[in-house]
């Protein structure tokens, strides 16, 4: 007896079959290996610079070029954006990284020209860096050092405590007789490292102003500088007071990199781990 076929069945399995292989092979290849990325923010840029191969990237902004913000010298086959749309189109990007509020007409309009743009929210907070990371790691995959530096943040803060009356006393210094206190991700970082912030203690939210005469009758145990060498700051000047001298001396003052002003994501992780080392030296615990 011969079985009834159904016209055209023969060619539709043999297109189910291509569809099925066609599908398989595409799904095998990993994503990150087809992705060619561009960035239209400078903590994207540095991220990118830091955990992803460098052919992967095709363009960051214009600031990463300037000497401020480079950690190492430049990829020679980067294009460096002032956040154009026409200038990454040909470029031809799979992934498109930007900022949470930055660069809103590029974005929109790359999205309108089909491409992929993910915003990445920015982080003002240590719960807000965890998601920043999380995010990051979502859009761009596997990345070892990334993957690294999120495992590394977590098991910090689930180890570390808050604050607590009797630890030492920390003030940050920084340009234009700036200090840092509650609400502040600075702020955060002294008190999760176990050190009471003495602006917060005073009352300051957020930014306040200092006096040197103010810091000296504050009597920190720690002093915290925050800019480079070049500014014009008080943080810098103090260093020339006999008494604040006493502090640089004796070992009792810490540098906040230039990068956690910019990309606290890059420096967060290393910050934590040496004021918990300042702590320990200062109060002698092992």
């Amino acid at each position: 007896m011969e079985l009834y076929r159904e016209p055209g069945a023969g060619l539709r399995l043999l297109r189910s079959i291509a569809t099925a292989v066609l599908l398989q092979v595409l799904v095998s290849v990993p994503v990150a290996a087809q992705e060619r990325i561009a960035s239209l923010n400078l903590c994207m840029d540095q991220m990118l610079l830091q955990w992803v191969a460098p052919e992967r990237i095709v363009s960051v902004t214009w600031l990463s070029g300037e000497r401020h913000y480079q950690r190492a010298p430049l990829p020679e086959h980067l294009y460096l954006n002032r956040a154009q749309a026409e200038e990454l189109l040909p470029l031809k990007p799979d992934l498109v990284l930007t900022g949470q509020y930055g660069a809103q007409r590029a974005s929109h309009r790359l999205e309108q020209l089909g491409l992929r743009v993910v915003r990445i929210p920015d982080a003002y907070n240590l719960a807000q860096l965890q998601q920043q990371l999380a995010s990051l790691q979502q859009a761009l995959g596997e990345l070892p050092g990334l993957r690294q530096q999120r495992s590394q943040l977590k098991a910090l803060l689930q180890q570390i405590p808050e604050a607590a009356a009797g630890n030492p006393g920390a003030l940050i210094l920084s340009a234009n007789n700036i200090t840092y206190g509650d609400g502040m991700l600075e702020h955060e970082l002294l008190t999760r490292a176990g050190f009471t912030n003495l602006a917060a203690q005073q009352g300051v939210q957020q930014l306040g102003r200092v006096s040197l005469e103010q810091v000296i009758d504050a009597r920190p145990e720690l002093l915290v500088f925050y800019g480079g060498e070049q500014d014009f700051a008080i943080a810098h000047l103090a260093e020339r007071h006999p008494v604040l001298r006493e502090y640089i001396e004796a070992g009792r003052v810490y540098r906040l990199p230039q990068e956690l002003g910019f990309c606290p994501a890059l420096a967060a992780v290393e910050v934590l781990q040496q004021l918990m080392e300042k702590r320990k030296e200062i109060v002698g615990q092992p």
